[in-house]
């Protein structure tokens, strides 16, 4: 038996050699067939200065984007800890004298009495909070030869993470190759030529808060403070005058032959036939109370890391860890010939309303390589932008905001068969449970912990911005969904035991602060929002924010509660706990159907007020499942009522519309939304934020867009709007819910498949319960699926009204046909 495994363990080794080589031969030869293009987005030109006209790369830590300009290149910069401010408590030490006032108010109908009282005593100091900030740009300067530039041609090959540039100047066929090592934390790019001593180039770092710059033999570093150097202020974004953290940017420059000089502020390379650039970067950032630590010494622990590797080397450590988990799920579908025109021209027919289903199956896959690239084990979580933006005042702060837009970056990280990227989340929720417990003390005189509507680097906890956006006591609860998905698709209960107190302390909060509303005597939170939507009463003409116990807190309670319950079972403790949860359960509001036949928001049935982008009241469909298709079929029956005449206004409304069609397993409407992902609004035709108490519109006298150009994605497939990467995270996990899903006990094959993809498969979907998932269809039907048990669980599938049980060990696959 020991010689077998020599020989299996002597084939793996082999086998991982020939991809290794495979993908770097790739990488080296060329371009690709248009079937190996199937994860690759090309251009025929370089980017100009519009951001998502750049290439994403990125290894959780650090973030670039690259323009792949020919004489004057552009890597644009971001390290996840680098964020506006410094260490500082939000929390307010005399809130908790008006919770009580606060609910008495609203249980007395004094709606905008209690709305006013939050705004003026019961917010943080300050009422915002801080912004991830730019870091720094690599410009590079490359003398070129010939006025006459062709053959240019630019790639992102998302199952690798590297990005290529290639041109011929002159005679001269020039390559660039760029990618971001996680395992070695480290930014490398390549520039050759295929005739010696081709390349000349200077390189310079650049930064809104250089202090110093120093060239030293082959490199250059920059060494800099964060300070507001802002030229316009934000609501959103307070204004901090100390310093923040420090940073340092580090550069080497390694030429094959040539010549190399430093000037005060750059390095000079002329000549030479090949030069390598390696770049790393760090913070003085330790935890979100402590910024002394010593960005110097971090650099040179990573430089000394890679010491001695040559290009290749990095390349292959790089390739082996990112291509292993990127190239888990494979989905084709559509015509891959389509690979054959460049990217942007694809999405501007797609835009017209043009069909390339091929298209989305990669923007599919965009979702996954974002959030591969944005969120690895001990770096930041994604968010707002990711891990990629070039503004001082970037929109909402690009911080992290709960009430749906972290939560759906995290939509896909199971299902989609990256949950180690899932990490960073629940090392901020540890974070967040420490500094929410003071906040909940403070504010509510509660056990436990809470987060409001955002946080930031600082793990800010205390309500910001204003009662109508930020009264919303439940980010921490909703957050805790992450903690029972990531152990229901992994079966992990050492994990499981390490975050159950985190859960336990969100539903202590709740406990504690839940009181009976007079009206009904339910048990209710008292005081909250359901966000961003507001209602009227009676004939009242002025719009209310503030009630108690909206339809989206009952169904994040359900969650919470019920997940606390299993759990406490499956670890065997806190029992007597799980019956307080059980029995609190019983005396919460129920889902209600109002007059106007759709799902009511709030405890009453009052007039919605401008519903604009919120869908909150559905969360027990999606992403909860305390409301299902065929357990709660009237309920579902009001989503659908409500979703039906629905225009989603911008792009990560229309990533949730298309999970919810996909639990309503209505295909043909999932298509339509999908479709509809190209066509929402961009930042041009949106209205500027509002401050809390100016309610007129924004003015937008720009010149109006061309229907087509209306779209939620740029050419590199990123968001536009507001520069937010959620749309992409949401659309990748509507894409799976329509193939698969097991939310309601049984895996459900091909539930809501778009009518469009008439053929294709997948592979490598996760289920719940410990199941990968490789799938095929032909003609919009079901040919065949292999469902293999990680676990040993036993499990029901589903295939249209039919299911059947199964129970096999784990490690074992069964096939299964149309017939099941």
């Amino acid at each position: 038996m020991k010689k077998i495994a020599r020989l299996i363990k002597g084939f793996t080794l082999i086998l991982s050699a020939v991809l290794l080589f495979s993908l770097s031969t790739c990488l080296v030869s060329g371009q690709k067939s248009p079937e190996e293009k199937r994860m690759v987005i090309w251009y025929n030109k370089p980017a100009g200065d519009v951001w998502t006209d750049g290439l994403l790369i990125g290894n959780g830590y650090m973030g670039a984007n690259v323009f792949g300009r020919v004489e004057n290149e552009r890597i644009a910069l971001n390290e996840s800890t680098f964020w506006s401010g410094r260490p500082h408590d939000y929390n307010d030490p005399d809130a908790h004298n008006y919770f009580e006032k606060i609910k008495k108010l609203v249980f007395a109908d004094k709606f905008k009495e209690a709305e006013e009282m939050v705004n003026e005593h019961f917010y943080g100091k300050p009422v915002a909070q801080q912004a991830y900030q730019p870091l720094a740009d690599l410009l590079l300067k490359f003398n070129v030869s010939d006025d006459s530039i062709k053959d240019y041609y630019r790639e992102l090959d998302m199952e690798t993470g590297v990005v290529k540039v290639s041109y011929t100047d002159g005679d001269v066929k020039m390559t660039r190759e760029v990618f971001m090592s996680y395992p070695d934390h480290v930014l490398v790019m390549k520039i050759s030529a295929n005739e010696p001593g081709s390349i000349s180039v200077e390189a310079k770092l650049k930064s809104h808060f250089t202090d110093e710059t120093i060239t030293q033999n082959n490199k250059l570093i920059l060494n800099g403070t964060w300070k507001y150097v802002a030229k316009n202020d934000s609501w959103l974004i307070a204004k901090v005058d100390k310093p923040g953290m420090n940073f340092q940017t580090y550069l080497v420059a390694k030429p094959e032959k040539g010549s190399m000089k430093t000037t005060d502020s750059s390095l000079v390379v002329k000549n030479a036939n090949s030069v390598t650039f390696v770049l790393t970067a760090a913070t003085s950032f330790v935890n979100y109370h402590d910024i002394s630590g010593d960005p110097a010494a971090r650099v040179k622990k990573i430089m000394e890391g890679i010491k001695g590797k040559s290009y290749n080397e990095l390349l292959n450590i790089h390739l082996k860890d990112f291509s292993s988990l990127m190239s888990r799920v494979q989905l084709k579908i559509g015509d891959p010939l389509m690979n054959k025109k460049p990217t942007d021209e694809r999405i501007t027919d797609l835009k017209k309303g043009l069909p390339d289903i091929d298209l989305l199956a990669k923007i599919f896959q965009f979702g996954r390589y974002l959030l591969l690239s944005s969120s690895r084990k001990g770096s930041e979580p994604a968010n707002l932008q990711a891990r990629w933006d070039e503004e001082l005042m970037p929109n909402w702060g690009s911080k992290y905001t709960l009430n749906i837009n972290t939560e759906m970056n995290y939509w896909p990280a199971e299902v989609t068969n990256l949950p180690e990227c899932h990490m960073p989340l629940f090392d901020m929720l540890k974070d967040l449970a420490e500094n929410g417990a003071k906040t909940a003390r403070e504010y509510y005189n509660a056990r436990g912990w809470v987060v409001h509507h955002n946080t930031d680097l600082w793990r800010g906890t205390a309500p910001v911005d204003a009662a109508r956006y930020g009264m919303w006591p439940m980010g921490g609860s909703w957050l805790c969904r992450h903690i029972w998905e990531h152990y229901l698709y992994t079966g992990d209960t050492g994990f499981l035991r390490e975050y159950y107190p985190i859960m336990k302390g969100s539903a202590q909060f709740l406990m504690d602060i839940m009181d009976f509303e007079p009206k009904h005597h339910w048990l209710v939170v008292p005081f909250s929002v359901s966000p961003e939507q507001g209602y009227f009463v009676d004939d009242n003409k002025e719009e209310m924010f503030l009630s108690s116990s909206t339809t989206m807190n009952v169904g994040i309670i359900k969650d919470l509660f019920t997940h606390c319950i299993e759990a406490e079972k499956i670890l065997n403790t806190d029992k007597k706990f799980g019956e307080e949860l059980a029995d609190a359960l019983k005396k919460i509001p129920l889902y209600q159907i109002g007059k106007d036949s759709l799902l009511q928001v709030w405890i009453e049935d009052w007039k919605r007020g401008d519903e604009g982008h919120n869908m909150s009241a559905n969360f027990g469909f999606f992403p909860g499942n305390s409301i299902t298709l065929r357990g709660n079929p009237k309920i579902a029956e009001a989503i659908r009522k409500w979703l039906e005449p629905r225009q989603a206004r911008t792009s990560w409304t229309i990533a949730w519309d298309i999970c919810d069609w996909a639990r309503l397993e209505n295909g043909e409407k999932a298509d339509t939304v999908i479709r509809g992902f190209f066509h929402s609004r961009p930042p041009a035709q949106r209205r500027f934020p509002r401050t809390p108490r100016d309610k007129t519109p924004g003015i937008n006298t720009r010149t109006p867009i061309p229907p087509w150009l209306r779209s939620g994605i740029g050419n590199n497939l990123h968001n536009t709007s507001s520069n937010q990467s959620d749309a992409n995270f949401g659309f990748a996990a509507g894409i799976a819910e329509c193939l698969l899903q097991s939310h309601a006990g049984e895996i459900s094959l091909l539930p809501a498949l778009p009518p469009s993809w008439k053929t294709g498969s997948v592979t490598g979907l996760k289920a719940r319960g410990g199941f990968e998932v490789n799938i095929s269809w032909e003609n919009g039907k079901l040919s065949h699926s292999e469902i293999k048990s990680l676990l040993g669980n036993p499990f029901v599938v589903r295939y249209g009204e039919k299911t059947k049980s199964y129970n096999i060990p784990a490690g074992s696959s069964i096939k299964i046909t149309g017939e099941l």
